[in-house]
C-alpha cells in the first residue's frame, strides 16, 4: 500500500512537469513579450548570477556535478537491477518512476537555464549582417582571403615551416579572450562580457576520446575548454565558449562570434587560431563542391599551416575508435533536436557569415 502511495504520487509528480515544460513551450510561440523577456532580461539576468557565483571557483563545478549524476546514475541501474532481479515489481516501478521525473526535471532545469537560447537567432540583428546563399565562387574567394591570412599571421608568429610553438599557460588565454571581447564590445555591444567564467575541464583525456575541445555546462553557466588538446585550438575555442555564454547557442553562431572576437586582439596566436580554424571549414565545405579548388587552396598555404593540421589530425588518432563515433551520432542528434537541421555539419555553416563579414560577392 506504501508502496502504491508513492507511485501515485511519483506520477502526479511526472505530470506537473511534463505540464510545466509544455506551458514553458507554449509561452515562447504564442508570446512575444515572453520571449523577449527570456533573451534579454532572464537569460542575461541568470547567467550573469551564475558566472558571478562560479566564477571564481577555481575548479569546474560543472563537471563535479556531472560526475556526481554519473555516480548517481550508476547507483541507480544498479538499484533497478536488484529489483528487478527479486522480483520486486511494484518497487522496481517506483524506481523507474523516480528515473523518468529526474531526466524530467533535468530537462526543465535546462530549458529555464539555457536551452531556449537554440531559438534566439539574433546575431544577424546584433552584428547588422544579412546571410544569403552563397555559390561556389564565393565559397573559393573566402578560402582563398582565409589562406591570406593564415599565412601572415603564421610568417607573424616567426616559423613557417613547423607547428605552432607551445604556450602552456591557459589562465593568460584565458585573461587575453576576454580582453578580446572587451575590444569586440566597442564595436558590437551586444558582445559586452561580465562576470567571467571560465575552466579548465576535469576531464581533458576523457573528452579527448569524443572529440570534445570545449563546452558550456548549460546548468553552471561556466565555459570549460580543454587544455589537453593542441594548445594552437585553446584561443578560438575560448572565444567560442564565451560565445555560448552571451545566449549564442548554435554552433555556427558561436564561431562566427568566437572569430570576429579572436581577431581583435592585436595578437597572431590568437588571430591565426581563429583564421585556422575558419579556414578548415570553409575548405571543408569547398571539398563537399569542387576537390580540385581545395587542392589548390591548400597546396598554397605555407609548410608550417599544414604541419599544424598534420598534429592535430595525430594528435586526435590516438583517441579515435568505436566512442568517437557513438558520441558523435549522439551530438548530431541533440544538434538537430535544438532546430540545428544538420546537426555536426551547422559548425562549417559559419562560412555564410564569414562571406556576408568579407561582402565577398563573386557569383555565376
Amino acid at each position: 500500500m506504501e508502496t502504491n502511495n508513492k507511485i501515485k504520487k511519483k506520477i502526479v509528480r511526472i505530470v506537473i512537469t511534463v505540464l510545466a515544460i509544455l506551458l514553458l513551450k507554449g509561452l515562447f510561440i504564442l508570446s512575444p513579450a515572453f520571449e523577449h523577456f527570456y533573451f534579454h532580461r532572464w537569460y542575461v539576468w541568470i547567467s550573469i548570477v551564475l558566472r558571478q557565483v562560479l566564477g571564481n571557483i577555481s575548479f569546474s563545478i560543472g563537471d563535479v556535478i556531472y560526475a556526481g549524476w554519473v555516480i548517481t546514475g550508476i547507483i541507480y541501474l544498479l538499484k533497478l537491477c536488484y529489483k528487478l532481479v527479486r522480483m520486486h515489481w511494484e518497487d522496481a516501478a517506483y524506481v523507474v518512476l523516480q528515473g523518468i521525473h529526474s531526466l524530467l526535471a533535468i530537462y526543465f532545469t535546462f530549458l529555464i537555464l539555457w536551452g531556449y537560447n537554440y531559438e534566439r537567432n539574433a546575431l544577424a540583428s546584433d552584428l547588422r549582417l544579412e546571410v544569403k546563399p552563397y555559390t561556389t565562387p564565393q565559397l573559393y574567394q573566402l578560402a582563398d582571403t582565409l589562406l591570406q591570412l593564415v599565412n601572415q599571421e603564421k610568417t607573424n608568429l616567426g616559423d613557417t615551416l613547423h607547428t605552432i610553438s607551445p604556450n602552456p599557460d591557459s589562465a593568460r588565454v584565458f585573461d587575453q579572450a576576454i580582453t578580446a571581447y572587451g575590444l569586440a564590445a566597442k564595436h558590437w555591444p551586444a558582445l559586452h562580457y561580465q562576470a567571467p567564467a571560465i575552466k579548465r575541464t576535469l576531464f581533458g583525456h576523457w573528452l579527448n576520446y569524443i572529440g570534445v575541445t570545449g563546452y558550456l555546462n548549460p546548468f553552471t553557466g561556466e565555459a570549460q575548454v580543454n587544455t589537453t588538446t593542441p594548445q594552437l585550438l585553446h584561443p578560438f575555442v575560448t572565444c567560442h565558449e564565451i560565445a555560448h555564454q552571451l545566449g549564442y547557442a548554435p554552433e555556427e553562431e558561436a564561431n562566427f562570434v568566437g572569430y570576429l572576437v579572436a581577431t581583435q586582439l592585436p595578437e597572431s596566436r590568437f588571430r591565426y587560431a581563429a583564421h585556422f580554424e575558419m579556414l578548415l571549414h570553409t575548405v571543408g565545405q569547398l571539398a563537399r563542391r569542387d576537390s580540385s579548388l581545395t587542392k589548390d587552396i591548400w597546396s598554397r598555404t605555407v609548410p608550417g599551416v599544414k604541419a599544424d593540421y598534420k598534429s592535430i589530425i595525430n594528435f586526435y588518432k590516438a583517441y579515435s575508435g568505436p566512442v568517437d563515433d557513438y558520441s558523435r551520432l549522439l551530438y548530431d542528434q541533440y544538434l538537430k533536436a535544438n532546430n540545428q537541421e544538420k546537426g555536426i555539419e551547422s559548425y562549417s555553416e559559419v562560412v555564410g557569415w564569414l562571406i556576408a563579414y568579407f561582402k565577398i560577392g563573386v557569383s555565376y
